[in-house]
């Protein structure tokens, strides 16, 4: 059975920031077997930490289904995101347009793969290595830009606001 443990932040703001994902795959009586990361969003209408989540969780569907028939096996997706896991296992609806088509992808994923998956819902305490993970591929210069940038007074107001 693989343990797979998903997480997402957003820096340095949530909407509007950059959007990273990580996750890991731990297999039973082996320990680590695989992790991954990236970043999706740089701002935008899609920049959000539930966006990210998803992603995280689609990365994790595609390495499942890319795995060789025989390396198969049934799968506990475990996140620290209630609104990611009671939407993947139809406990609750789907209802931002901006999170349907990504819910949809991992649903479609989920009939894909021939084995069992379960989503779980963990405490934040639990998921540090996926949140470390996902943390890990910030570019700090590129972060620190977004951040003067977002506390500029022309961000504040715009230029034509500005009265000094």
């Amino acid at each position: 059975m693989f343990i797979i443990n998903t997480d997402a932040s957003i820096e340095p703001v949530n909407p509007g920031g950059i959007v990273a994902w990580g996750f890991i795959v731990k297999a039973m009586g082996k320990g680590k077997v695989y992790s991954a990361a990236g970043i999706t969003e740089r701002g935008g209408p899609m920049a959000t930490n539930n966006v990210g989540e998803y992603q995280a969780v689609i990365a994790a569907m595609l390495w499942l289904l890319r795995l060789p028939a025989e390396e198969k096996r049934p799968a506990i997706i475990q996140s620290d995101s209630q609104l990611i896991v009671n939407q993947c296992s139809h406990q609750w609806n789907c209802n931002d347009p901006k999170l349907v088509p990504l819910r949809d992808m991992v649903l479609e994923a989920v009939e894909k793969y021939p084995c069992s998956i379960k989503f779980k819902w963990i405490p934040r305490t639990k998921n540090y290595e996926a949140d470390d993970i996902s943390r890990s591929v910030y570019d700090q210069d590129e972060l620190e830009e977004m951040r003067k940038a977002l506390c500029s007074p022309q961000a504040v107001f715009g230029d034509d606001d500005i009265p000094f």
